[in-house]
Formats: structure tokens, sequence, C-alpha cells
């Protein structure tokens, strides 16, 4: 099956190879008709996007010529000229923004906790910011993330630290306000939730001249008034079908090692999901190499984000060690990071686990390597903070010294297990010292 990929740094893959382009223009081209896929577009319209109100003399001859590249790295039978313009053919199950769609429109037929896991898988499916052409999408996941945040509000969950930091980066966006007034009123903080009210009305009527929406005023007007509606709704437990059962059991482990990540329990909770996974019945080979495959990939986008924790870890222990950040500061920093890791576990509870021994085995795996750096890392921040003063040439206790040899161990042995699947879908490979 030939993929593309929007959510993020535009990638094509057919025949199971990448396709190279590395020129701004044919990128742009292909995201672009990736965004209108299976519909006629213009020629006139392409040249708009491209170039806006300054195109070349020859547009339409260079546009020719992007499109002749695109159809020798995608094939003739795929990109098809069509009056007034061009269509690009993209079957199903082949485009990342197609099962985005439609897991955000299954989410919306669901309950809140039900929604909560779906939209994590939707939003799991992102890689970074997408080409600029496709910069429409960005509004796209701002709406997923606020979803999921609504469903996981909905459901009880703690999710204020994420909702100070959403607002905080998206001031003027009303409904992360909202959101955050209510989780504080549930938390039993209704003073903060005012002064959240009382700060946001300062902030609009300042920088924008306006009072705030008619959704924040009836919240805040709401609470003044004690109304009962606020308050969190129980939730119908009912027994999950079997399919189910299993990423219910993720959840469970996900939840277990943020809470008891020191005690040494995922094993055998680990080792429970992998029993239940086993009961179910064997789905189709085409089926289990594109649950495989999108496995892979899923867990390829959450590498990359734990590569880049671990190169923040590394930046505040070296700023530590060379006392250009206080013991207390790095320590804080550490904690940061810690916090930051709370959206990628959220992300590896929701991961969809093919019924296959090997995505059993690196699942497992993962799960290991996760402990171990985590409890690695606490054990430099709790000796960072029982410094007052600079820590040049002091030594890390022995114990940290022998917590980073068994995680680099226990990532040595995930990655034994992911490699070769990587390898199978024509992605990189990593290194422990990555992750």
């Amino acid at each position: 099956m030939d993929e593309f990929r929007l959510l993020g740094p535009l990638e094509a893959v057919v025949d199971g190879t990448p396709v190279q382009l590395a020129a701004a223009k044919p990128r742009a081209l292909l995201a672009l008709l990736l965004l209108n896929r299976n519909r006629v577009v213009s020629t006139e319209g392409l040249i708009d996007e491209l170039w806006g109100d300054d195109p070349p003399a020859q547009a339409t001859k260079t546009l020719q010529v992007y499109v002749s590249q695109l159809r020798k790295a995608l094939g003739t039978e795929r990109l098809l000229t069509r009056p007034p313009g061009y269509l690009l053919r993209v079957d199903e199950g082949e485009l990342d923004l197609d099962r985005f769609e439609q897991l955000i429109q299954q989410a919306r037929g669901q309950g809140p906790a039900e929604a909560r896991d779906t939209l994590a898988q939707a939003l799991a499916l992102w890689r970074g910011a997408p080409e600029p052409v496709a910069a429409r999408l960005e509004e796209l996941r701002a709406n997923a993330s606020e979803d999921w945040l609504q469903a996981s509000v909905e459901s009880g969950d703690p999710v204020i630290p994420q909702l100070e930091e959403l607002v905080a980066r998206e001031p003027l966006r009303e409904r992360p306000r909202a959101l955050l007034m209510l989780a504080l009123y549930r938390s039993g903080r209704q003073a903060d939730a005012l002064e959240l009210f009382r700060k946001t009305r300062e902030l609009f009527v300042g920088e924008l001249g306006i009072e705030p929406g008619p959704e924040l005023r009836e919240l805040q007007q709401a609470m003044l008034r004690q109304d009962t509606d606020l308050r969190l709704k129980p939730v119908q437990r009912e027994t999950p079908p079997l399919s189910q059962q299993r990423r219910r059991t993720w959840l469970l482990v996900a939840a277990a090692l943020i809470v008891l990540i020191a005690a040494g329990v995922t094993a055998a909770l680990v080792a429970r999901d992998r029993s239940s996974s086993r009961r179910g019945s064997p789905p189709t080979t085409t089926r289990a190499s594109t649950e495989l495959r999108s496995f892979v990939f899923t867990l390829e986008n959450f590498l990359q984000q734990s590569h880049e924790g671990r190169a923040e870890v590394a930046h505040v222990l070296a700023g530590a060690f060379d006392c250009s950040l206080s013991p207390q500061v790095a320590a804080a920093q550490l904690d940061s990071v810690q916090e930051n890791r709370q959206s990628l576990l959220e992300q590896l509870a929701a991961l969809r686990v093919p019924d296959d021994e090997a995505a059993l085995r690196v699942a497992d795996r993962l799960q290991r390597a996760i402990h171990a750096s985590i409890s690695a890392d606490w054990i430099y921040r709790d000796w960072l903070r029982a410094h007052t003063s600079c820590v040049r040439g002091s030594k890390p206790p022995a114990k940290a010294r022998r917590a980073d040899a068994r995680a680099t161990a226990v990532k040595g042995r995930f990655l034994a297990a992911f490699n070769p699947l990587a390898t199978r879908f024509a992605r990189r490979t990593w290194r422990a010292a990555e992750l």
C-alpha cells in the first residue's frame, strides 16, 4: 500500500520506497493535491496557491514541469490530467488525514471517556507542523485538542496543567478558558475560576475592545449561583466488548506508570494485557499488515517526541554541571520535562496494539523502557534538590549511574524488538542514546 502523510512534514511512500521531494514548490503542489484528493483542482487555482499575487511569467509551463516530476515519483496512474487541471487519486487508508478525520467523527458519537481515548488516537497521528500550504490543518488539530480536553474534563481527568499551558499559549481563544474555568470549579477552586473570568474580561476588553462571549459569561453566572448542572456527571460504566478490552488495559497501565512508577509494578500489568490480547480472533493478513504499519508509524512519532525530551534532559543536566543553572532551577526544569511526558503517556495509553507477536513484544518492552528512563531522571532530580550551590566537580550518586545503565539496557532491548519492524516499513532505526 502507498502512503501519504500531511499531519506534519510531508511524506510519501510508494511501493514501500520513500519519495524524495526536496524542492519546496513540488512539495507544496503535492500537499495541495492531497488536501483536494480525488477532486479536480484547476490550473489557475494551483498557480494562485503556489505563487499568490506574483506568479512567474510562464507559471503554467512551470506547473506542468512540477506535475511531470510528481508523476515520475508517484506513478502516471495516480496523478491524472482532468480539465481544467489535475486530479490526485488517493485510495482509502492511504492518507493520514483521512484517518484523523475518521477518528474525530467517531468521537462525536461517543461518551466522554470513549471520546477522550479516540481523540488521543487522532492526535497521536500528528508528527509536527504541517507544510505551509497545509497550515489550515493546524486549526483542525487545535479543535481536536480542545475536544480531547473537554472530554477529559467531562471524564473527571486532572488536566488543569494542560489547560493552563494552552491558555498561556493561545490567550485569545475562549474555549480553553471556559474549560479551565470549569476544571478549576470542579476541583474545588471556585475562587480561582471566577478570578480567571475577571482576568479574561480585562484582557478581552483591553486587547480587543469587546466583552467575553456568551459561553464564558453564562459560565460565570452559573458559578455565581452554584448551578448544580456544573457538577461532574456520573459516568455509566459498561463492560466493553472484547475488541476494546485491550485498549482499556493499556489505559490502566499508563495510569499506573504515572502514579506508581517507582513501585515497579508494570511488568505484571503488561503481562496481563499481553495475555488478554491473545483471546481475540486473528485479523486477516491485509488488515493485520495495515494495523501493524499504523502501529509502527505512531510509535515513530512517539519516539521522536521522546528524543526531544531526552535532549532537553541532557541540556538541563549539562547546565547544572557547568553551573549555568542552579541545582534548584535544574531540578525544576526536570520536573517540567516530566510534566510534558504526561502527554506522551496519554498517547501511549490510547495506542492500539495489533494482535501480532512482534507488536506485543515491542509494546511490553516500551513500557519497561519508559519506567526505567523516568525513574533514572527522578534520581537526578532528587539529587539536585539536595544541593544548594553549584555541583561542578560533584559526581551523581552511584544509584543514578546504575539507573542510567539499566535504562540504557532496557531501551536497547526495546529497540532490538522495534527496529526490525521500523526497517520492514522503510522507517528509520533508533539508538538507545537517542531516547
